[in-house]
């Protein structure tokens, strides 16, 4: 007998993170990081080191 795990509303709303996600978040983090990477070295400790 098989089962399904997950409902649809369950479904659509981890579609609807992932849409989210992908379009809206990732790109935010995206330019968050390639300004980071502007000013140079990345690593976390780069302000200690000399």
């Amino acid at each position: 007998m098989k089962s399904n795990l997950i409902t649809r509303s369950g479904h659509d709303k981890l579609v609807a993170e992932l849409k989210q996600l992908w379009h809206e978040e990732r790109p935010e983090i995206t330019k968050k990081v390639n300004w980071a990477a502007s000013l140079g070295d990345r690593s976390e400790n780069a302000d200690y080191q000399k």
